[in-house]
């Protein structure tokens, strides 16, 4: 009887997850808010700056256009949507007294 997924080595399978890590993970999403800014917090630096967006344009079948914003997210950061760099201060500090947010940053590998 044949096998239909052969068996790894070690080494085989530890390549192959070595490739899966450096593959897009989808992290999460977020429904953006018009008027508002997207903005990301380094955890490491304590830098707060605009978030880098990459739009792209899909042509549907209809013919018509469909707009999609997405931003590669950097590890340990947070991301905001606020009016300006204040109020995004504002609700990071926020965000970092929740006791679950803290508890997803410390455990990292549990998280995607």
């Amino acid at each position: 009887m044949k096998q239909i997924v052969p068996e790894l080595s070690r080494t085989a399978a530890k390549e192959l997850v070595d490739e899966q890590r450096k593959e897009y993970r989808f992290i999460g999403s977020e429904r953006r808010i018009p008027g508002l800014i997207l903005w990301e917090y380094d955890l490491t630096t304590g830098e707060l700056r605009q978030a880098p967006m990459k739009k792209e344009l899909q042509l549907t079948i209809d013919g018509r256009l469909n707009k999609n914003n997405k931003v590669e997210a950097g590890q340990f950061c947070l991301y905001v949507q606020a009016i300006n760099q204040e109020n995004a201060m504002r609700k990071v500090r926020s965000m970092l007294r929740r006791k679950t947010i803290r508890n997803k940053l410390l455990k990292q590998d549990n998280n995607g």
